[in-house]
């Protein structure tokens, strides 16, 4: 088994009994809208993401492509924009790979704009492998008990971010890669009862979508970071280990703090 981020891309590469999987998170189709009442007037990004995801589908050939939740982004009544485009977005895509979505908080009513051959499945995500190596969820809920049995638990949600200032007040912010280990005390305890020896290591994907935001990590006490395992402190975060989109390791959490 192995999961390695692909270099210069804030997607993910599974590989896992022969089986290759291409893992993308946070595509928040349709997010034009909201900028658009907000006096942002951009065209649609669905020619734009649709583009990146066929070029990696090409270069990389995966038998599988994994949307790790809100591939949509208007949330509780969907946009004209996404009723009309997404489902040529998911025509294209699925003519070439097997394509399957693990339900975000964003994807209601998704299922009304997807062909019928596209999995969706539960927000509290979905084991890759007979032997359940790899754990796939959103993140906006605690993840099935399925999922505390594999090796690795991939989850999205947050976005996550490193804020750079330099001493004359500039700031940029960069989407990165969060690794890091769970603490298994923090968990309810229904799903503690169910937790056979360790816990899987947690790798957080970044924002596939360039116009999200993200939560940067390293901002004082990060209270941007949502979800239940953030939010119990599950996540032992000062530990955690930041990751560029280069591959450059950036160091522990704990230490961009200070």
């Amino acid at each position: 088994m192995s999961a390695v981020p692909i270099y210069g891309s804030p997607a993910l590469l599974v590989k896992i009994e022969r089986e290759r999987t291409l893992v993308v998170a946070d595509l928040h189709l349709g997010i034009e809208a909201e900028l658009a009442k907000k006096g942002i007037s951009l065209p649609s990004q669905i020619p734009k993401v649709k583009a990146r995801l066929l070029e990696l589908i090409k270069k990389r050939k995966p038998d599988r492509l994994i949307f790790l939740g809100d591939v949509k982004h208007n949330v509780p009544i969907a946009s004209w924009q996404e009723w009309r485009e997404l489902p040529g977005f998911f025509e294209e895509l699925t003519k070439l790979v097997r394509v399957e979505v693990v339900r975000g908080n964003h994807d209601g009513g998704l299922e009304g704009m997807v062909p019928r051959w596209v999995t969706i499945h539960s927000a509290r995500g979905v084991a890759l492998g007979k032997r359940r190596r790899v754990g796939l969820m959103h993140g906006h809920t605690w993840p099935s008990p399925e999922l505390l049995d594999t090796r690795l638990l991939i989850a999205a949600h947050n976005h996550p971010t490193v804020e750079f200032r330099d001493e004359f007040g500039g700031r940029t912010v960069e989407p990165i890669w969060l690794r890091a280990k769970l603490d298994a005390s923090k968990f309810p305890m229904t799903l503690q009862k169910q937790i056979r020896g360790e816990l899987p290591e947690l790798l957080v994907v970044p924002a596939f979508n360039e116009l999200v935001g993200g939560a940067a990590v390293n901002r004082g006490i990060p209270k941007e970071l949502i979800g239940p395992i953030f939010k119990s402190s599950a996540v032992k975060l000062d530990e955690a280990e930041a990751y560029l989109i280069d591959g450059t390791l950036l160091g522990e959490i704990g230490g961009l703090r200070k």
